[in-house]
């Protein structure tokens, strides 16, 4: 398979790294729910490792709770752009994007307790 080619490994690995960290997640942490090495994700976070595959760009995105598009994209990196990005997504978005960050047994925790809160507003009413 063919990967990312250019001179954007260096600014792939650090929006990785940046979104990573904002996300609270060790190299670990990623690696696992990319299913990946870690020695690999932490060659592509310091732009060691050139040309990732579109698949492991994919796994690390979906692992970060992104599309691959989002990630490749050649933004610009500030709080701004991720606060406003935010704004245009509704609440369904944000959850589902926040579940996806999650580990399988932290997901089933919330959809308990989701359960439970409709549960409790199907009883209000």
């Amino acid at each position: 398979m063919r990967g990312i080619r250019g001179s954007k490994d260096i600014r792939l690995g650090a929006k990785i790294r940046k979104l990573r960290k904002n996300l609270n997640m060790t190299q670990e942490q990623l690696a696992e729910k990319a299913e990946i090495d870690t020695s690999y994700l932490g060659q592509i976070e310091r732009g060691v490792r050139q040309s990732p595959s579109i698949a492991i760009v994919g796994k690390i995105s979906r692992a970060l709770g992104i599309g691959e598009g989002e990630l490749l994209a050649d933004r610009e990196e500030d709080a701004s752009y991720e606060t406003h990005a935010d704004e245009e997504i509704g609440i369904p978005e944000r959850i589902a994007r926040e579940l996806g960050r999650m580990t399988p047994k932290e997901q089933r925790l919330y959809e308990r307790i989701f359960r439970t809160l409709r549960e409790l507003s199907e009883l209000k009413d």
